[in-house]
C-alpha cells in the first residue's frame, strides 16, 4: 500500500510539472517557424501537432504548413485529408488557390476534394455534377496528349478517339445544365470546359465562343480562357486549304522525325533520318509555294504559315534567309505570326556566327543546356513581349535551365576555371566561368560548370597510360568541334601537364596527360623557343637525333617564311604508342603523334611527314580557315611542307612523283573549292595530293608572297573561304581546275 502510495505521489508530481511547463501558443508557433526555418521539418511537423493537439490551429497559414509537412511526412492519410478539409473552410482561401496547391502535391480532385468542393469561397464548384462530369473529360483529356509513344499515327488516333466523345459528353452537358458561366457553374469548371473547347472543331469552337462572349460582357466569364478560345479559332482558319492539304504531311513528318530522338535509336542515325526529311520538306515547300504563293495569314491562314516556317526554320540557311525576308515583309503589316518572326531572326543570327535578338536558341551538349549568345540583353523581355513570346524566364522552365546563362562550349576559353581530379577510373571535370553578359543583372555571375562531368577515362586512357581528350571527347571549353585550352587547376602530380615546365596553379594547358613512369621527356633549347619532346621511355628507335633534328628544323623554316615565330612558350611534342591510338595532329603548342606515324619514324629517316605537322601551327593556329575547311587548311599546309623540302635539298621531288602517281591511281580528281570537309578517299587525295601537286605547278614565287600576306592580314583570326578568294587570286586557277 505504502509503495502504491509513492508511485501515485511521483505520478502526480510530474503531471503538475509537465501541465506547469506546457508552451503557450505562441512559443510553439515560434518553435515551429524557427526549425521550418532551420529546414528540420520533421521537428516543426512535431512542434505544428503539438499546437493543434493543445490548442487546435486556427491561424491560416501556420494550417497551412501543417498540412504542407503532414502531405510529406504521413501522406494519404486521415490526418491530411482532415486538415485539408479545414482549409477549403477558411475563407483565406479560395478554389483557385487550392486547385493549384493540389496540382503542385499532383492530387487528383475528382478522386480528393469530393467531400470539399460544397463549401469552399465563391466562384468555385457550384454545379458538383457539372464538375465531375467535366474533370472526367478533362483527365481523359490530358491522358490522351501526354502519351509517350513511338507510333505518332497511334497517339494522334488516340486523340482523335477522345475528343470526339469528350465533344459529345459536352455538347450533352451543355443541354443537359446549361452553359458554363461562373454564375451558373463555378470557376473551374468554366476552365475545364473552355479547356476541353480547345481541342475540338472549328465549327463547334466558333459557336462555343460566340456564347462565352455574351457571359463575359455581364462579367459571367473568364476573360483569359476566352482569349485562348478566341486565339485557338483564329489558327484553326484555313483560308487556302490546297496549301494546308500539301503542307500538313511535311509538318507530321518534321515532327515525327525529331521524336525518333527521344526512342532508344542510335542517335547518329537518327539525325540522319531527320536530315533526309528536311531535304525532302524543303523540295516541297519550294515547289508549294512556286504553286501557291507565299504563306501569309490573310492569304493562307495561321497553320499554313505556321507549318511552312517550321519547314524553313530546319532548312537550309540559304532558305531559311529568303523565307525570313518575305515573312518579315508580311509580319510588317500583320501578315505574318511575329513569334514565328523571332524564332527565325535568332537562327538566321546564329548562322550567320552573330548574337541572337529574342533568346529563343538554345544548345544542349554533352548533357548541359544553355543559351546562344544574345545582344542587348538588358531589353531582352521587352523584345520578346513586342513578339508575342512569354519572358525569359518563363521560357527558361522549358527548357530545363534552372539559370540563365550561356552554353560553356559557346564561350571563350580564358573565361574558363577548371578543375581536374582523377578518381579510381573517371576524370573529374568541374569549376566555373564568368557569364559574359555585361549588365547589372548578370554581370561576372559565376555560373557553375555542372558538377557531373565524369569523364570514363578507358575512353581517353591509352595502353601507354596516357590521357589524351581528344576533340570527340565532351568536355569543355571546346568549339566547333576543336580542342582548345582552358585555365586548368591539376592535383595529378604523377603526369606531366603540358604546358611549361614551372609548377604553378593554374596556366593554360592542353588536356593531355603523361604518366611520369612511362614517359620522359628531352628538353631541347634553340634561340626561338624551347622543344619538349615527350617519349615513350621505351621506344629505341635508332634515329632520334634526326627526329629531334627534323622539328626545330622546319620550326626554323616556316618561322623564316611567316616572319613569326608565334611563341617563346615550349613546343611540345607527344608520341603516343599505343596501337589503338593513330590521330596525328598538330594543335595550338602541342603536336601528337599516333601509333602508325611512331612506326613510320622508326623505319624512314627522312622524316618527310613531320613538317606537315609543325606547319599547322600556322596553318590551323596561327590563323584559322572557316568552320572545318579542310580543303584550304590542310591543301596549304602540305603546299607549305614542300616549300621547306624543296629548301633542306632532299625530299622535295621524290614528294612530287608521289602525289603525282597518287592522282594517277584516283578515280577523279575533285576541284579544291568543291570540297569543305573529307568525306571519300577521292577527296582525301585531291586535299593531300592534287592540291600541292597542282601548286607546283604555278608561279611559287608570287603563291608564297600570297600566303606570307594572307598570314599577316589575319593572323589570329579565321578567314573565310569568300575572303581567301578575294585575296588569293593568283590561286583561282589551282582551286578550280579538274
Amino acid at each position: 500500500m505504502k509503495k502504491t502510495l509513492i508511485v501515485c505521489s511521483v505520478l502526480l508530481f510530474f503531471a503538475v510539472t509537465t501541465l506547469a511547463q506546457t508552451p503557450t501558443y505562441k512559443e510553439l508557433s515560434a518553435t515551429a517557424y524557427n526549425l521550418l526555418k532551420g529546414q528540420d521539418y520533421i521537428g516543426a511537423h512535431k512542434a505544428f501537432h503539438t499546437m493543434d493537439s493543445l490548442y487546435g490551429i486556427s491561424d491560416f497559414e501556420a494550417l497551412y504548413y501543417y498540412y504542407a509537412l503532414s502531405h510529406d511526412f504521413v501522406p494519404d492519410s486521415e490526418l491530411e485529408k482532415a486538415l485539408m478539409f479545414r482549409l477549403a473552410q477558411n475563407k483565406c482561401c479560395d478554389m483557385r488557390y487550392l486547385d493549384d496547391w493540389a496540382k503542385r502535391q499532383q492530387a487528383d480532385t475528382l478522386d480528393y476534394w469530393n467531400d470539399i468542393v460544397a463549401i469552399v469561397a465563391p466562384r468555385g464548384y457550384q454545379d458538383t455534377v457539372y464538375q465531375n462530369r467535366l474533370l472526367a473529360m478533362n483527365r481523359v483529356n490530358n491522358a490522351a496528349r501526354q502519351m509517350q509513344n513511338n507510333n505518332q499515327d497511334s497517339v494522334r488516333d488516340a486523340m482523335r478517339i477522345v475528343d470526339s466523345a469528350n465533344l459529345r459528353e459536352l455538347k450533352q452537358l451543355i443541354a443537359e445544365r446549361g452553359f458554363p458561366t461562373w454564375s451558373n457553374v463555378g470557376y473551374y469548371c468554366v476552365k475545364y470546359a473552355s479547356a476541353i473547347v480547345l481541342n475540338q472543331p472549328p465549327e463547334f469552337l466558333h459557336w462555343y465562343i460566340e456564347q462565352a462572349k455574351v457571359a463575359d460582357d455581364n462579367g459571367d466569364y473568364d476573360p483569359e480562357w476566352l482569349g485562348y478560345l478566341i486565339d485557338r479559332d483564329r489558327r484553326e482558319n484555313i483560308y487556302d486549304t490546297v496549301f494546308y492539304a500539301r503542307i500538313e504531311p511535311l509538318f507530321q513528318a518534321d515532327q515525327d522525325a525529331r521524336h525518333l530522338l527521344k526512342s532508344d535509336m542510335d542517335e547518329t542515325s537518327v539525325w540522319r533520318i531527320i536530315h533526309e526529311v528536311d531535304s525532302a520538306n524543303l523540295i516541297a515547300l519550294e515547289q508549294l509555294i512556286a504553286e501557291r504563293g507565299f504563306p501569309t495569314l490573310s492569304r493562307s491562314g495561321y497553320k499554313c504559315c505556321d507549318h511552312a516556317a517550321l519547314i524553313a526554320q530546319h532548312s537550309q540557311p540559304e532558305y531559311l534567309h529568303w523565307f525570313l525576308e518575305k515573312a518579315q515583309a508580311a509580319a510588317d503589316s500583320g501578315d505574318f505570326i511575329p513569334s514565328w518572326i523571332a524564332y527565325m531572326t535568332d537562327r538566321d543570327l546564329d548562322h550567320q556566327d552573330r548574337p541572337q535578338l529574342y533568346g529563343t536558341q538554345g544548345l544542349t551538349r554533352d548533357g548541359l543546356t544553355g543559351m546562344y549568345l544574345i545582344e542587348d540583353i538588358e531589353h531582352l523581355n521587352e523584345r520578346r513581349r513586342n513578339m508575342d513570346l512569354e519572358p525569359i524566364e518563363d521560357y527558361l522552365l522549358h527548357m530545363d535551365m534552372p539559370d540563365f546563362y550561356i552554353h560553356p562550349s559557346l564561350v571563350d576559353y580564358r573565361q574558363y576555371s577548371l578543375n581536374l581530379r582523377i578518381q579510381g577510373d573517371t576524370l573529374r571535370v568541374s569549376g566555373f566561368y564568368l557569364n559574359p553578359y555585361n549588365t547589372t543583372a548578370y554581370a561576372d555571375k559565376p555560373i557553375k560548370v555542372d558538377t557531373a562531368y565524369f569523364l570514363p577515362l578507358a575512353d581517353y586512357r591509352t595502353a601507354d597510360g596516357a590521357i589524351v581528350l581528344r576533340r570527340e571527347g565532351n568536355w569543355y571549353p571546346h568549339i566547333n568541334g576543336e580542342l582548345l585550352t582552358a585555365q586548368v587547376h591539376l592535383t595529378a602530380d604523377d603526369y606531366y601537364i603540358l604546358g611549361g615546365t614551372e609548377w604553378v596553379p593554374s596556366f593554360d594547358i592542353h588536356l593531355i596527360l603523361l604518366p611520369k613512369d612511362k614517359y620522359s621527356c628531352k628538353v631541347i633549347d634553340t634561340p626561338t623557343r624551347p622543344f619538349h619532346f615527350y617519349r615513350l621511355a621505351s621506344d629505341t628507335t635508332q634515329y632520334p637525333d634526326a627526329y629531334y633534328r627534323e622539328f626545330v628544323d622546319s620550326y626554323n623554316f616556316y618561322c623564316s617564311f611567316f616572319g613569326d615565330s608565334l611563341s617563346s612558350k615550349s613546343m611540345n611534342i607527344v608520341e603516343i604508342g599505343d596501337p589503338q591510338f593513330v590521330m596525328c595532329q598538330g594543335l595550338r603548342d602541342v603536336i601528337i603523334f599516333g601509333h602508325y606515324f611512331y612506326d613510320v619514324y622508326t623505319m624512314i629517316p627522312d622524316f618527310s611527314w613531320i613538317p606537315h605537322e609543325v606547319a599547322h601551327q600556322w596553318w590551323g593556329n596561327g590563323i584559322f580557315f572557316g568552320y572545318r575547311d579542310y580543303a584550304l587548311s590542310e591543301s596549304l599546309t602540305e603546299y607549305i611542307k614542300l616549300q621547306y623540302l624543296k629548301s633542306r635539298g632532299r625530299g622535295y621531288v621524290e614528294q612530287i612523283e608521289y602525289y603525282k602517281a597518287m592522282m594517277e591511281r584516283a578515280e577523279k580528281s575533285l576541284p579544291i573549292a568543291d570540297i569543305h570537309n573529307v568525306e571519300s578517299q577521292d577527296e582525301s587525295i585531291a586535299i593531300y595530293h592534287a592540291a600541292p601537286y597542282r601548286l607546283t605547278l604555278e608561279d611559287s614565287t608570287s603563291i608564297n608572297t600570297t600566303l606570307q600576306q594572307l598570314y599577316r592580314n589575319h593572323k589570329h583570326t579565321i578567314v573565310s573561304r569568300d575572303t581567301f578568294l578575294q585575296e588569293c587570286k593568283t590561286m583561282l586557277n589551282w582551286l578550280k581546275s579538274e
